[in-house]
């Protein structure tokens, strides 16, 4: 081989690996301004979500949360963006979660209406059985007058019940967000049927 083939051998060489390490330096601005791009992306998803958050605890009438600074980046940004990403796909959907929550009732708020009615209508019934258990064995109706009193206090303690129950529900089962004027669900025949039904109960058990 001549020295000016040897020269051109280098030549090709050089050229090639000046190739290479272009070819390099592009594919490293692409890889930094597609993280550049992830970076801004995510910056502005999670500047829509504080937002987001702030009106939803204005309008629950709730102090917002508390934020605190976040920690500096460490090792490599392609990881730590993916796990930005992750995190805000958490947030997400903590803050639909969030939002379903706000305009369910606060007490039992995964409950249908009729089964948390339910629950509160049988909590009153149960006390009233009690009550009407107490006063069958401890008051006897020896006149009218202690007849009519018996009478009463049997007919009003599932008034009562009912009553407890309907009051009791409009306050457990009003959402944070909702419309004021909207009608609550309160389940007036279920009511009536196991808050009237206790006296049937408490006689059956005092006659027992």
């Amino acid at each position: 081989m001549t020295a000016f083939d040897d020269y051109l051998a280098q030549m090709r060489r050089l050229d090639e690996a000046r190739r290479g390490a272009d070819e390099a330096a592009a594919r490293t601005a692409t890889a930094t301004e597609s993280l550049g791009q992830r970076a801004g992306r995510l910056t502005e998803q999670a500047a829509a979500q504080r937002a987001a958050v702030d009106d939803l605890a204005r309008a629950a009438r709730v102090a917002p949360p508390q934020r605190t600074a976040a920690p500096p980046p460490l090792g490599d940004p392609v990881a730590e963006i993916d796990a930005a990403e992750a995190d805000l796909r958490t947030a997400a959907a903590q803050l639909e979660e969030a939002r379903f929550l706000a305009h369910r009732p606060p007490w039992l708020p995964r409950w249908r209406s009729d089964e948390r009615n339910g629950l509160v209508y049988g909590v009153f019934a149960a006390a009233c059985v009690v009550v009407q258990l107490l006063v069958l064995r401890n008051v006897r109706a020896d006149d009218l007058t202690a007849a009519i009193l018996l009478g009463a206090i049997l007919v009003a303690a599932p008034l009562a019940a009912f009553c407890l129950g309907w009051l009791t529900i409009g306050v457990a089962a009003r959402p944070k967000i909702g419309d004021e004027s909207a009608k609550l669900e309160r389940n007036f025949r279920l009511g009536l049927v196991l808050c009237g039904s206790t006296l049937v109960v408490a006689c059956m058990g005092f006659f027992s």
